[in-house]
């Protein structure tokens, strides 16, 4: 604690000097003085004194016992200590600070009462008087009212805890810098540059800083600038360039600023990083642009409109498209600008904007006609999304809008094209019904050529095929080599064309659907045999062996017989016509609850792009004049429409010069077929 030395020193000059010249001297000291005899009677009291205690030296001089400490305590006990007796300083009970200097005594304590009933902190100090002769004649003392000084010290105190408390708490980094180097740092500077105290006290800046900073200036050169400016212009703010521990960098915010602190010159430095922020206002400024580039760009017309009808903004897509700028349309009114006030049939539109902002549910999807700057109308179908105020009421609305003039002309072109086309379809449908009944009488001819037919060609085939038979059999004589050849001849033709008429008449049934089904149970295994046996006296004569695998599980089937073995002779009769060396396998297993089929030869086998249209009528996949293999082409067609008749399928699997393989899948019972 400071003392007032000057105090002190004119003290000293009055302790040898007559009491008669010391009310004089000490009258004109700044400080409360005051003095006393040897008797303990006050002998100078100055207008210090006065002031401090509000006592005027009247009343006070000549007093004894005291009488100088009433103005400070209830009860005799001197200001200080009694000087007279000098104690020990450690005995002197109720001073805060004591300490003798010679002669002299100094003294601090807190007054409990002074004239305004406050108390105080007074520092003093006390000195013998002396005669003469040198004798002690009583004492003097001086009075400082520090009170001030203690709130200020105070104050101070209570303001570098707070200080130390944000530094040490801060979340921006903070660092003191003395002589070009940190004489101290906060803990969140150590995490943000990944030292230890020890790394950072006693380095400089340049060593937290990559060499140059990113416009190219050394780091060295930019701190010494900013160093100068804040030294001399004040508070400086910035962004730096840092370099942490570990080598990585980032941009930070910085203030320096110059401290005073008994009488050093300190640069507080405040460093807080913003590489989120920084990041967060790339992305807000991408996202930004984005959306101008989405908005101005898009090929949309978007329109910002107040609800008086004005217009605030019209993206680049529309002023392109109505053929506006942006100063020519924003501020006009929407109708008469880009909304006709009638629109092509005369109705009036000058009230649609009233009407939107008064109903804005009604009109969040809206269709109208609206006008180029070229007077040219359009159709644009709008989303109108309405703002609102606090208060509930219509500020402004947003309208999105698309051109459907194109589409609304297609729309009125497809309308005219519809009616043209219902009443062809009228008309066509006239015709129509014409020609079904005209095609329901041909298909009852044809039915009845087709009955009447069936007996008049089959009739006089069978009799051609009997009647040649018995003569092969030379009921009627012996034949020559010749005959025989002849006869064979006829009678081979005479099957071949029974075996076309009934193929005929057999698909003309199938497609009129008038063929039946009569699905009972029956043996499997002695179905297949008694297909196999039909077609081994061929496969022979070809030298081909026909081999039959059936499950003997399978047992009974419930489906019709009859077209169960016209189907699998077909398949093998195809498959030993087509088959010139090798086997022709025919097998029969449960598959999936189903009946499964397979004939398999080793024949000429079927190009890829021959298999889809195998099953149609009369397809020939050898239809040159010189082809080999007799047929009418009906023999797969009628085997796939029986099969579908029986609630079954027919697949194929080929390959070019390696045989085929057909399978037929027929459910455990075909009832549901019939």
């Amino acid at each position: 604690m400071g003392r007032p030395d000057e105090s002190a020193e004119a003290l000293s000059g009055v302790l040898r000097i007559g009491p008669e010249r010391l009310a004089s001297i000490i009258e004109f000291l700044p400080d409360p003085t005051f003095a006393i005899d040897a008797k303990k009677r006050v002998i100078a009291w100055n207008r210090a004194c006065e002031a401090l205690t509000g006592v005027h030296r009247q009343t006070v001089l000549g007093q004894g016992d005291y009488a100088y400490a009433i103005p400070f305590f209830g009860h005799r006990r001197p200001i200080l200590i009694d000087l007279l007796d000098l104690p020990d300083p450690e005995t002197a009970a109720g001073y805060k600070y004591v300490q003798r200097q010679g002669d002299l005594l100094y003294a601090e304590s807190f007054i409990p009462r002074l004239r305004d009933g406050q108390g105080a902190y007074v520092w003093g100090v006390a000195g013998p008087l002396y005669d003469e002769n040198g004798h002690r004649c009583g004492a003097v003392e001086v009075i400082r009212d520090i009170t001030e000084r203690r709130r200020i010290e105070q104050a101070l105190r209570e303001s570098e805890v707070r200080y130390r408390t944000l530094f040490e708490t801060a979340s921006d980094a903070i660092l003191l810098r003395r002589d070009d180097r940190f004489i101290d740092c906060n803990p969140r500077a150590l995490a943000l540059f990944g030292c230890t105290r020890d790394e950072i006290i006693g380095s400089t800046i340049e060593a937290l800083s990559p060499p140059t900073q990113p416009d190219g200036v050394p780091s060295a050169d930019r701190v010494r600038e900013r160093v100068q400016r804040a030294l001399h212009e004040g508070p400086q703010f910035f962004e730096w360039r840092h370099r942490r521990r570990d080598g990585t960098e980032f941009t930070a915010e910085v203030s320096l600023n110059s401290l005073q602190l008994d009488g050093d010159t300190l640069l507080q430095i405040v460093i807080r990083d913003i590489t989120d922020r920084r990041r967060t206002e790339e992305r807000l400024e991408a996202s930004e642009r984005r959306y101008r580039e989405v908005v101005q760009l898009a090929n949309s017309i978007i329109l910002r409109w107040t609800r008086d009808g004005r217009v605030t903004f019209l993206n680049e897509y529309g002023q392109r498209f109505f053929g506006y700028t942006e100063d020519e349309i924003y501020g006009q009114h929407v109708v008469g600008t880009i909304v006709p006030e009638s629109d092509s049939q005369g109705r009036d539109l000058s009230s649609l904007m009233a009407r939107i902002c008064a109903d804005p549910s009604a009109f969040e999807q809206n269709i109208n006609e609206n006008m180029r700057r070229n007077g040219e109308r359009v159709w644009i179908a709008w989303a109108n999304r309405i703002v609102f105020d606090p208060d509930g009421q219509v500020t402004e609305i947003l309208s999105i809008g698309n051109d459907i003039t194109e589409r609304r002309r297609a729309e009125e072109a497809l309308r005219e094209l519809n009616a043209d086309l219902e009443r062809r379809v009228a008309e066509r449908t006239a015709e129509l019904a014409v020609a079904r009944d005209r095609a329901e009488e041909s298909d009852r001819l044809k039915s009845a050529f087709l009955a009447t037919m069936s007996h008049e060609l089959r009739t006089p085939l069978n009799s051609i095929i009997g009647f040649t038979g018995i003569l092969l059999q030379e009921l009627a004589g012996p034949l020559n080599d010749e005959q025989r050849k002849q006869l064979g001849m006829v009678r081979d033709s005479g099957r071949h064309l029974l075996a076309l008429i009934n193929d005929v008449l057999d698909i003309s049934k199938i497609e009129a659907g008038r063929v039946d089904v009569v699905c009972e149970p029956f043996d499997v295994c002695e179905a297949v045999q008694h297909v196999t046996n039909n077609v081994r006296p061929l496969a022979h004569k070809k030298g081909i062996a026909v081999e039959c695998r059936v499950d003997p599980s399978l047992g009974l089937l419930n489906s019709d017989r009859r077209r169960v073995e016209q189907i699998l002779l077909n398949l093998l009769g195809n498959a030993v016509k087509f088959t010139e060396h090798g086997e022709v396998c025919i097998s029969c297993a449960m598959e999936s609850g189903s009946a499964v089929f397979r004939v398999r030869d080793t024949g000429i086998g079927i190009a890829p792009e021959d298999i889809e249209g195998l099953f149609r009528p009369f397809h020939q996949i050898d239809t040159g004049l010189t082809r080999r293999h007799e047929g009418t082409g009906l023999g797969l067609a009628i085997c796939k429409r029986l099969a579908e008749r029986l609630g079954g399928t027919i697949d194929v699997e080929s390959a070019l010069g390696h045989g085929s393989t057909f399978t037929l899948r027929l459910p455990c019972s075909a009832s549901e077929a019939t």
